[in-house]
């Protein structure tokens, strides 16, 4: 399986949060392959300026690596999916829009707490 992490359940999944245990096996599985979108690493630098989080995104960078997830870039496909959505890519919601979009456009199963953001390949994360 392949799976892309919204901002929330990967900042929760650093974090510890026990909220994800409920997905801890299926992110653990050696089958299955869990990926990071460099959009989150833009979501997360924007909190961080705007005082919403307090981290070191070098370190949730590392983190990251270390963990063997895998760095999803931007590509022209996913902003063509954005449109697909309906989003403009202008809003505060767009970074979530855009990961969505890359994981229709990959295609990829979107681990997210966000039941707004549930696509049909979309796996829930409850809070």
């Amino acid at each position: 399986m392949r799976v892309l992490l919204d901002t929330n359940v990967l900042l929760r999944a650093l974090a510890g949060d026990p909220a994800v245990d409920s997905m801890r096996d299926i992110l653990l599985a050696e089958e299955t392959e869990v990926y990071v979108s460099v959009v989150s690493w833009w979501d997360i630098a924007a909190r961080i300026e705007a005082g919403k989080l307090e981290a070191d995104l070098k370190e949730l960078r590392e983190a990251v690596e270390e963990s063997g997830f895998i760095e999803l870039p931007l590509r022209g496909e996913h902003v063509s999916a954005l449109s697909a959505l309906g989003g403009s890519g202008l809003k505060a919601a767009s970074f979530d829009l855009m990961i969505t979009a890359q994981a229709e456009a990959e295609p990829l199963r979107l681990v997210s707490s966000d039941t707004r953001l549930m696509g049909r390949s979309a796996l829930f994360l409850r809070a």
